[in-house]
Formats: C-alpha cells, structure tokens, sequence
C-alpha cells in the first residue's frame, strides 16, 4: 500500500502543526493548530473574525492547500494545545470529515468552535476515551495514551493496508504524572514489535540531555518556593499555562497547606478548568475562586488589595502576553498593585521565539521595576528530551523517522539522534511544511 506524509505545517517553527497522513489515496488529517507568535505579532489580530486566507498569508495557520479537493476521511485531534487545534475553526470545514479526539480534546475543540465568528464549523466531533479505537473507511486510529503538560494527550497509531504511521509530537515519559494516565508504555512496545512503517517524533526538547524531570518534580520545587514566600507580608502571584490542570491543581493545594486562600484569574484559566471540572479530570476544593469575567476578575483583585498576605492569585500572562492579566496588573491596570516585597513565580517556561522572549522580559522588568520579586522557571517540561526521545526510539522501532514540531535546529537534533540509533539517510527525513513522502507501494 502506498503510504503518503505530507506535513503542512509544525516544520521548522513552533505551532501550526498539522499533518496529513494517506493511504492508497484516503487521507487522514493530525492536528490543526495556530502560531501563536505569528498572530501576536499581527496588530489588531482577532482570530474569530481573521479570514483564512488572512491567517494563512500572516503565517499564524498552516496553509492548507495542497489537501483541498483530496479525500479526507477523518481530522484526528492529538491532544488541547492551541498549537494543535487553534485552527479547526478556520479549516475543519472545508473537508467533509468528522474530528476525533479524548473528551477533554473535544471539550476544548468545542470552545474554539463556538469562538469561530467569521465561518460555520459543521464537522461532527466524535469523543474518543484515551486508549480507545476507530475505524474510519478501513483506516484504523488508535488513540494510545500519553503524558504531556494538558490531560488526555495521545499519541495517535494511524494504520491502512498494514502499515502503520505513529504521530508522536509530544509526550514525556513521566512514572510520577501526579494526575492523568502514564505514557502507555507496553502498548508502545508491542506496537513496535508488530511493526511501524514511519513515526512523526516532536523534537521541542530533543537538545535538553534529559530526561525531563517528573510533574512530581515540579510540585517539589512549587513548595520549596511557596514555604519560602507565603510567610512573607507582601502578594503572592503565581501564573502557569492555563491548560496544564496538574500543575494548577498543586498550586492550588499546596496554596491552602500553607495559609493562604488561592484564587485563580483570567478568561482562559477559567475556561480549562471548567472543562476539566466537568469532565471530572480534577477534583478542585469547593471552596476554590476561579474567576474569567473582567468584573468578577477586579472585585477579587481588590479583595486581595486589602488582605494581600491571605491570597495567591493564580493569574494569567506567562509569556508576557500584552492582554493578559499578569501583563495589566504590572501596568497598573488593576486594583492590584505590585509593590515591594510582593513575590511573583513563572511557573513555566518561555516558548523559543523572540516576541515571548521580549514580552516576558519587558513584564519581568516592569515587576522588577515595582519591587517583586521574581522567582523564574518552576517549572519541568511536557516534551521528552534527549533520553526519554532515544527511550521511546528503542521501544517503536520505527523503520523511518521523521522528525517534527520544531524548529529548524530542534529538528536537526533528531536527526542527529536518529543517526546515532543507525537510521541511514533512506531511513532519515527532514522534511520541509507541503513537502510530501511517500513510502511503500
């Protein structure tokens, strides 16, 4: 059976992933993702109302069109991230093929749907539980389970005529998660033995010696910064990415251990973890605020002016994003003003791209600026480094590798890694965004 790769975006940069994946003429598609940076650095950008072909032409959505008018049977969401589905609503329509993914995937492509206002999405959305399996017109999807930084990634087994394509852009191997399943690592191994025709493996942390460090690791190092600030007499602000429901639920916990009521801030805070709630992924205290609403947001905001040594406020603004909460607090916009001897905790590392780099920089000067105190990089990975990466090549087996999510130098270092385990160059594929591969046949 002839077998065609053919990544349209996710090569070469950080986000738009998606790639499609062909057997004997019958396409599948993984992901639908945007660059976030890329949209950042559009002024005015409102991606509800942005047309494709304006996303496209700013380079923030994969540029599709060498799928148009091909026989799509199915889109195959991996896992929640932005990078991986912010697009659906912008592409999905334009095949008539229903979205797969695990609940919370699919509770979250949903929110994306319903923000879509510049086009119908009317693709069906089909719940698929991690572990489980579909078939889609004789094309097998199975969605194995996998530990990243958002609950409910999978890493999708996509297999037609026997042979099977393994897309791996993100996972890590984590025995300690603290909540969610573990990497599926004897599905991994009794689907390397069966055979793997060609794996897609992300390469975000490929230059990190590894392995990354457990959740479990970080929740340690979250309470050893968190015993030394909560005592003192100024705010705690903590801020993380809003998806990653484990990490949050630590700060959280670890926030009423040690005396002070947590409350969580921000539109999109709010929105993942209601979703995680509702699906039952977490089980936050009862009496946990979450706020999203701009009025509910600065009424909690002058509560904790008034009492600033009870409160960790959760908020928003990471990256340093310029509409994020973090980023209006620093700016005066809120009641809440940083001060000396208030503690501020990056709970999460800087996405590689220069505009992330700059905004956090600028935000961090300007808490710096007021007297916080900044406390950067409590944090560990959702992505597997070095060892974890050359772990997992061990265990599949693939016969071709081919190396994604990433950037240029991020792919190189796969490469390098897939020479060192003995793939010759016809094994080897550095491929570019629209550059197809066909194997088999």
């Amino acid at each position: 059976m002839a077998v065609e790769i053919l990544p349209l975006g996710g090569l070469g940069e950080v986000g738009k992933n998606m790639t499609a994946i062909g057997f004997d003429g019958r396409y599948i598609i993984v992901d639908m993702g945007i660059r976030l940076d890329s949209i950042l650095n559009y002024e005015d950008a409102d991606l509800g109302t942005m047309s494709r072909e304006e996303l496209i032409s700013i380079n923030g959505i994969p540029d599709d069109r060498k799928l148009r008018g091909r026989d799509v049977r199915a889109i195959v969401l991996t896992h929640g991230h932005l990078d991986h589905i912010g697009a659906i609503g912008k592409l999905a329509g334009a095949y008539n093929a229903a979205i797969y993914g695990t609940p919370f995937t699919i509770e979250l492509a949903k929110r994306v749907i319903r923000e879509e206002r510049s086009r119908k999405v009317k693709n069906r959305l089909v719940v698929v539980e991690p572990g489980g399996v579909v078939e889609v017109d004789g094309i097998r999807l199975e969605f194995i389970r996998a530990t990243h930084s958002i609950l409910q990634t999978a890493l999708v087994a996509a297999s037609g005529g026997g042979s099977t394509v393994l897309f791996a852009s993100d996972f890590k191997l984590d025995d300690e998660p603290l909540l969610g399943a573990r990497t599926d690592y004897g599905r991994l191994r009794r689907l390397g033995k069966r055979g793997v025709l060609a794996a897609l493996v992300g390469s975000i942390r490929v230059d990190e010696p590894g392995p990354t460090p457990s959740e479990a690791y970080a929740r340690d190092r979250l309470r050893e910064v968190m015993e030394d600030v909560t005592p003192s007499r100024g705010a705690v602000l903590v801020t993380t990415f809003s998806s990653h429901i484990v990490r949050l639920k630590s700060i959280v916990d670890l926030s009423f251990e040690l005396g002070r009521t947590p409350v969580l801030l921000g539109r999109s805070l709010s929105n993942y973890c209601a979703a995680a709630t509702k699906l039952g992924l977490v089980d936050f205290p009862h009496e946990l605020t979450i706020h999203g609403r701009p009025n509910a947001v600065r009424n909690t905001l002058r509560e904790v002016e008034r009492a600033r040594r009870d409160y960790v406020v959760v908020a928003t603004g990471h990256q340093g994003e310029p509409t994020a909460l973090l980023t209006r607090i620093a700016d005066g916009e809120r009641p809440l003003k940083i001060v000396k001897g208030d503690e501020v905790i990056f709970s999460a590392s800087i996405i590689p791209n220069p505009i992330n780099e700059s905004n956090r920089r600028i935000l961090e000067a300007k808490l710096q600026a007021q007297g916080a105190r900044i406390h950067r990089n409590v944090h560990v990975s959702g992505h597997a480094g070095r060892r974890d990466t050359v772990e997992f090549l061990k265990l599949v087996n693939p016969e071709h590798l081919i190396p994604c999510h990433g950037t240029r130098d991020k792919l190189q270092f796969m490469s390098d890694i897939g020479r060192g385990l003995g793939y010759s160059r016809e094994r080897l594929h550095m491929l570019e965004n629209g550059e197809a591969l066909r194997l088999g046949g």
